[in-house]
């Protein structure tokens, strides 16, 4: 999509949301959320899934949220207050209650933290990691002291990746088994009903939330795993909101074109799109052969046909979602352009000739089955023959992050910081923590660069270190960075209330159905 008519798409949606921006909110009623497949559980403090993250964000609060502009404000805070030296971070808290009628307080932070966040939750763990101590010293009091500054602490302490769980819940247990996984216990603007698997959760109004009660009675997540289904859901009215992360782009058209709907386009959370290599694989441990991959497929390509061109091509490691983290050298568009000729060679160098990889992608994303036949037949060009499998969610994420696998489409976004988001993708770790480095790549220098980034809230220096990390990963392309994303959304034309927060999952309590 060119840069004139995304500004033309957001000019229209800046002026039709100043229109109903007139209206007065009428509360009642039930809105249906299209989720493409089952979340693994519903405890988001174990996993940054989206689906998970998606009913979490209005089961669960934390302690900021961040809104449109990706400014944080204090949710379960009230307030707080940072030492001059960066080190210490002082949260004040209001009263809460979670929705079981207990009293939400400190101690419910700081163990949601040390034993919940800490040991399962891949976003946290590196914040995690530069915590020198977590107090409770009263009820209504939180101390953070780090071992150094870290940068991106407050945009992190959000639903998505700092949700506070009940300590009465889960002391004792193993939170990846605790039953409340599936019966959660939140303290957010809604609270659970039921989970039909394969076909809905229900969550309604919790009429105790600690801010502004939700406008709707009813939230039904239903699980839709068809693409096809899930326009037709929205086009007939047994749907009223649907994300772009499930939306069929080739239905995209279609629903611009029907007015009974209203569809969004524009930029939200930093959003990538990538395929991992699997350094366990020796061919793939050859990053010879990973740089032939980057000529060999076509990212433009894949945007415009399985994006529907909901996308830019990617521009290096991290994309292009944070400015001061970008390095025109390291930038993949100049370095890696479309050559299937030099793919060849490359492969040639390494010595390897009929390769057979096995490509892993959730099959709920329907543009992944797209961008899998792009890539098929890109790769054939070189001589590399892609064995297409798609999988349920659940299997997806356990081969992946288990190194079960030889290449896997996926997407991760960053919240208001690289270090959130994107550092986990490149970090040395072990298998076995979902959403954190499949890949098995390991670079000392780069951990160390990333780790120091991390530290410095100057984003001059951090530009600066970023510009060597980049420089390093632009050569060994653990990850096979594709496009960002351009984000879309379509909604019933009555809905209301949308896009409130940074992440379009987030602020559902804002959600009304106009009359």
């Amino acid at each position: 999509m060119s840069r004139s008519i995304l500004l033309l798409a957001c000019l229209a949606a800046f002026l039709t949301a100043s229109a109903l921006a007139q209206e007065a909110p009428t509360p009642g009623g039930t809105a249906i959320v299209i989720l493409g497949s089952d979340p693994e559980h519903l405890n988001a403090g174990i996993s940054t899934g989206y689906p998970v993250g998606a009913v979490g964000a209005s089961l669960y609060s934390a302690l900021v949220y961040l809104d449109a502009e990706g400014v944080p404000h204090g949710e379960l805070a009230e307030s707080w207050t940072v030492s001059d030296d960066d080190l210490v971070y002082t949260f004040a808290l209001r009263p809460a209650t979670f929705h079981d009628g207990t009293p939400v307080t400190s101690a419910d932070v700081v163990h949601s933290m040390e034993e919940i966040l800490g040991p399962n939750h891949g976003r946290f763990q590196r914040a995690f990691a530069e915590m020198a101590s977590l107090e409770a010293p009263d009820p209504q009091t939180v101390v953070i002291t780090l071992n150094r500054p870290y940068a991106p602490l407050i945009s992190l302490l959000t639903v998505f990746d700092a949700p506070v769980l009940p300590k009465h819940v889960f002391e004792g247990t193993d939170p990846l088994t605790n039953e409340a996984n599936q019966n959660p216990v939140g303290s957010g603007p809604f609270r659970f009903v039921e989970w039909v698997r394969g076909e809905r959760v229900v969550l309604e109004r919790f009429d105790d939330y600690f801010l502004d009660n939700a406008l709707l009675d009813r939230l039904i997540y239903r699980v839709v795993p068809q693409d096809v289904a899930r326009s037709v859901a929205l086009e007939v009215g047994e749907a009223d909101l649907l994300w772009g992360f499930y939306m069929p782009t080739a239905d995209l058209e279609r629903l611009e074109a029907n007015p009974d709907l209203q569809v969004w386009k524009g930029l939200t959370i930093p959003s990538l799109y990538f395929v991992f290599a699997n350094n366990d694989n020796p061919a793939l441990a050859d990053v010879r052969v990973r740089q032939a991959l980057m000529f060999a497929i076509d990212r433009e390509q894949i945007v415009e046909q399985a994006q529907g061109g909901l996308g830019e091509v990617a521009a290096g490691p991290f994309g292009l979602g944070f400015a001061f983290a970008y390095s025109e050298e390291a930038d993949y568009r100049t370095l890696y352009p479309h050559d299937p000729e030099r793919a060849r060679e490359l492969l040639a160098d390494a010595g390897v000739s009929d390769l057979t990889l096995d490509f892993v992608y959730d099959s709920a994303r329907g543009a992944f089955a797209a961008a899998a036949e792009i890539m098929r037949d890109n790769l054939r060009q070189v001589g590399i023959t892609l064995n297409v499998q798609p999988v349920e969610r659940s299997v997806m994420v356990e081969r992946v992050y288990g190194r079960s696998y030889d290449l896997s489409m996926q997407s991760f976004t960053s919240g208001g910081d690289p270090a959130i988001g994107y550092h986990r993708i490149y970090l040395t770790a072990e298998p076995g923590t979902n959403f954190v480095n499949a890949t098995g790549y390991s670079n000392p220098t780069v951990d160390t660069l990333l780790d120091a980034a991390a530290g410095l809230a100057d984003r001059d220096a951090r530009a600066a270190i970023y510009d060597e990390a980049l420089a390093i990963l632009a050569n060994d392309v653990p990850t096979l960075v594709m496009f960002n994303e351009l984000s879309t959304e379509a909604a019933a034309g009555n809905l209301r209330g949308m896009r409130v927060r940074l992440d379009q999952r987030d602020g559902l309590e804002y959600l009304w159905l106009a009359r």
